[in-house]
């Protein structure tokens, strides 16, 4: 919550961060702290340069593909790039806090859960970092949050129901290029508020391992090497 906190404060005053993910969103006893300030970047900067910037774990779709990917959605046909070169806006930095919050979904069992079912593992690895096609395809589609162990699932639908409402904002946003964001912006925010705030309340009681730290509190002496991907 703290980490969504401190980007609505960013964006309140036309700021975008660039630079979200796992990474450099820190929580420290019950402070959240979002670091990597050097990477933010004002939206009236006429600084051209929008190079990809962020894990591509937690890279927003359009950043990766360095276009606009939700044009055609809105019924908003693309022309030349050089009539409306891509820049980085709010909504990105919206994308990449979901990515996080899928990211530890799909990475972790609970301490009651054992192991992940294997449909839980194939999907960790067909979106993480996953192919261009298959990430953008993660936004337009419905999210399979039935493959996370029980005690995670109504998180998954809470995240599954911010993936709509980004694909709403993109949508919303691209009826017009450059984007026109504000509006879809608000409704966003309100949204990752509102289901943030509910999944925190929801998971009191469960403590999350990563694959590699379950199995080295049952195996002390087995390599303690995170390779981040989740394994049988």
């Amino acid at each position: 919550m703290g980490f969504h906190a401190a980007l609505r404060f960013l964006h309140s005053v036309d700021w975008v961060h660039r630079v979200i993910g796992g990474g450099n969103a820190l929580r420290s006893s019950e402070m959240s702290k979002l670091a990597d300030p050097e990477y933010a970047k004002h939206m009236e900067s006429n600084t051209t340069d929008e190079v990809r910037t962020g894990t591509l774990d937690f890279m927003a779709c359009e950043v990766q593909a360095q276009a606009y990917l939700f044009a055609l959605l809105a019924g908003n046909p693309v022309g030349d790039d050089d009539e409306c070169p891509f820049r980085f806006n709010p909504l990105h930095d919206m994308e990449s806090l979901w990515w996080i919050a899928t990211w530890t979904l799909y990475y972790h069992v609970d301490q009651k859960g054992g192991r992940p079912s294997s449909q839980q593992i194939t999907e960790f690895y067909e979106l993480f970092p996953g192919r261009p096609g298959r990430r953008t395809n993660a936004i337009l589609a419905r999210l399979d949050y039935k493959v996370l162990p029980a005690s995670f699932q109504s998180a998954g639908r809470l995240v599954e129901y911010m993936r709509r409402e980004i694909k709403r904002a993109y949508t919303a946003s691209e009826e017009e290029l450059p984007p026109v964001y504000s509006n879809p912006l608000k409704r966003l925010q309100s949204t990752f508020t509102n289901h943030l705030t509910s999944i925190v309340a929801d998971s009191t009681d469960i403590r999350i391992f990563s694959l590699n730290t379950k199995r080295q509190q049952e195996y002390p002496m087995s390599d303690t090497r995170d390779t981040k991907q989740p394994e049988v």
